[in-house]
């Protein structure tokens, strides 16, 4: 209980001093799935430029100074929710709920992140009321085996991404740039690396980095240098990356509780999305391919699912 008090707490300062905030919803019922990540809600505040927060990034030597803070919940099932007792030959249930805080160096073609995030994996999160509620409200079928989710386990980690986004590229009336980044991760939920490269075509050129993001958490570096446009405008990218798995919580955990699964290995992911822009408001409509390759050469498979960021930012 003290630690959800915290939470509100912590949700309530951050959007009180945000300068542009995202929330950002995934679920796999988009594309005709519900199994494994089957759902997601991320939470980001983004401070405005050059803040007071003392300087983390002092090293760096770049103009812009910001600071965010996110949150984010995700909820993992098996493919078969009909029945009641472990599917040993599947992913287990699982919950996950993590707060992130991130500091920024950055200017109009580089950015540099360093993260830090605690969290909790198991009941804590609440995953099964929420997915049941879900359930519920759009007449699915209710999971039968949230008796056997993973039990509650502490997370931490620490991260940092590096970008680089070209100066935009005029074709005809539109305009074109590139992203592309690398990000590091340690701890013991996660840790691992990623390359990703996006590719954006839009009205105007925009100031915003587009990063191809993760495959589980916000993408934060989305809302940094977020810009309202003074009309409706938008933008098309298309993006892929490559994250290399050393620690991966959820099936390193259940290889130990007897599961009979294979250990992660990498992953290879293709993002679509659409931005649509209004004044201080950003939507994007998105549809992400995963596909997940185990330490086994024979096993391997592909998860898709569909998502929608919301942005704004405060006059």
């Amino acid at each position: 209980m003290k630690l959800l008090k915290k939470s509100f707490l912590f949700l309530t300062t951050s959007l009180i001093y945000a300068d542009t905030v995202s929330l950002v919803l995934e679920n796999d019922a988009i594309v005709g799935q519900d199994h494994h990540y089957t759902n997601g809600i991320y939470l980001t505040c983004m401070s405005e430029n050059n803040t007071t927060f003392p300087d983390l990034l002092s090293f760096i030597d770049l103009e812009q100074k910001n600071i965010a803070f996110s949150i984010s919940h995700a909820i993992f099932t098996p493919e078969n929710k009909e029945i009641n007792t472990r599917d040993l030959n599947d992913l287990p249930y699982a919950g996950y709920v993590d707060l992130n805080f991130l500091a920024y160096k950055s200017s109009a073609n580089f950015f540099h992140e360093a993260g830090i995030n605690i969290g909790m994996v198991g009941p804590f999160a609440q995953a099964d009321t929420l997915q049941k509620d879900f359930h519920s409200l759009f007449g699915f079928n209710e999971p039968n085996g949230w008796d056997n989710q993973l039990d509650d386990e502490f997370i931490y980690g620490i991260s940092y991404n590096v970008g680089y986004k070209t100066d935009p590229f005029a074709i005809q009336d539109l305009s074109l740039d590139l992203t592309t980044n690398i990000k590091a991760d340690l701890g013991n939920f996660y840790t691992g690396t990623l390359v990703g490269t996006s590719l954006r075509l839009s009205s105007i050129a925009m100031r915003s980095f587009t990063t191809a993001g993760n495959f589980i958490g916000a993408n934060e570096t989305s809302v940094l240098n977020y810009e309202p446009t003074k009309s409706f405008n938008w933008a098309l990218s298309l993006s892929i990356y490559y994250n290399k798995f050393n620690t991966y919580y959820l099936i390193d955990e259940a290889i130990e509780e007897g599961y009979y699964l294979d250990e992660l290995d990498y992953i290879i992911s293709q993002k679509l999305a659409l931005d649509l822009y209004y004044n201080a408001l950003k939507v994007s409509l998105y549809l992400k391919s995963v596909d997940i390759q185990t330490k086994s050469i024979f096993s391997s498979s592909n998860e898709k699912i569909g998502g929608i960021s919301i942005i704004w930012k405060w006059d």
